[in-house]
């Protein structure tokens, strides 16, 4: 298309938009420059309007869905601030996170609500540094000194392990005939409930057959060893049951769980439902990190590193918790309900 074909079409286009406001005077045709003036203006307030309106909009939208948000966020929290745990025990935990335990004006709730706000940001923060086990076991420690102290140090029940409400030996028919729902139908009130129960159930069990030693083995350090162990997981476990509680867990790592317990509890085959394990754990991805670039080219396989093939374990540090946590439920229920060595891990025959 040459300039004058370009020319001519530009000048039918102003043509089209001027002629509405053609004035004929005789054989004469012309254009106020007034009007046109005129016609500029209103397209422009036209479009302005168009704007601020829009503008409007998006400002109400925004406005709604923050209030929407300060209505609902706040009184979630402050329904879960816990109320009843003493000031020093706050204080303990501030100073464990490296926050100072009281700031100019804040009153009593306003510290507890500060700290929740902490936890919820980083649950586990800095507790990695330092070795867990031993931390159990300066729990156990203290609470023998203030057994001592108290004077209840050589009762027969002072080392017991607190079972949960409703342990009963007979729950585990019907945990049996509940699993063989897990992972039917994709539902996740009835995959969380059915997990929480075999986790609660094995804990309990796993609490009992410790309060069944004899004292002195109780006393002694590998019996305090043994209750740091059952300690240090039920206190990794505790993020996992509570967002099974909620129903908000990990949607990947609820099909990973319900497909392990279904292994586990209908099969009884330890070895596959430890392969479940490790592919949760550590994934089957080239690189279970999740890096799928390492320079500035495409990897060939990378569109094989999906969601579900990235590991979970190295995600965060609650989660490393509470599944290396979830691996020693998978042992003690080995030991509780033995099968075949060729479905066992590391099958040890017991002496009688």
């Amino acid at each position: 298309m040459d300039f004058k074909a370009k020319l001519l079409a530009e000048m039918a286009k102003k043509r089209k938009a001027v002629s509405s406001l053609e004035v004929k005077d005789g054989n004469a045709k012309f254009v106020r420059g007034a009007d046109l003036e005129t016609r500029r203006n209103q397209e422009y307030e036209a479009k302005q309007e168009e704007l601020a309106k829009k503008k409007k909009k998006f400002d109400e939208e925004v406005l709604q869905e923050s209030s929407s948000r300060t209505k609902i966020v706040p009184e979630e929290s402050e329904a879960e601030i816990d109320e009843k745990t003493p000031m020093p025990d706050i204080h303990t935990r501030l100073r464990q996170r490296g926050q100072p335990i009281l700031l100019f004006g804040e009153t009593e709730y306003d510290v507890r609500k500060r700290l929740h706000q902490l936890e919820l940001a980083q649950p586990d923060l800095n507790e990695g540094w330092e070795n867990e086990l031993q931390t159990a076991m300066k729990v156990i420690g203290k609470e023998m000194d203030k057994a001592v102290v108290e004077g209840t140090a050589d009762s027969a029940t002072r080392h017991d392990i607190a079972l949960p409400k409703g342990y009963e030996e007979d729950n585990w028919k019907s945990i049996e005939h509940m699993s063989t729902l897990l992972g039917v139908g994709d539902d996740m009130k009835r995959d969380c409930d059915i997990i929480l129960s075999i986790c609660r159930y094995i804990l309990a069990r796993w609490a009992r057959d410790l309060n069944d030693r004899p004292l002195d083995v109780k006393k002694t350090a590998q019996g305090m060893h043994e209750a740091a162990h059952h300690k240090q997981t039920t206190m990794h476990l505790n993020s996992l049951m509570k967002s099974m509680e909620k129903y908000n867990v990990n949607n990947d790592i609820r099909h990973h769980l319900a497909k392990i317990c279904r292994l586990l509890v209908i099969e009884r085959n330890y070895l596959e439902a430890n392969n479940a394990y490790m592919e949760m754990a550590i994934g089957n991805a080239p690189w279970p990190v999740g890096v799928t670039r390492s320079g500035i080219h495409q990897r060939p396989g990378s569109a094989k590193a999906y969601v579900s093939n990235i590991a979970h374990v190295l995600n965060d540090e609650t989660q490393r918790k509470y599944i290396q946590a979830f691996k020693r439920l998978m042992t003690k229920l080995q030991e509780y309900f033995p099968t075949d060595p060729s479905k066992s891990v590391e099958f040890v025959k017991k002496s009688v």
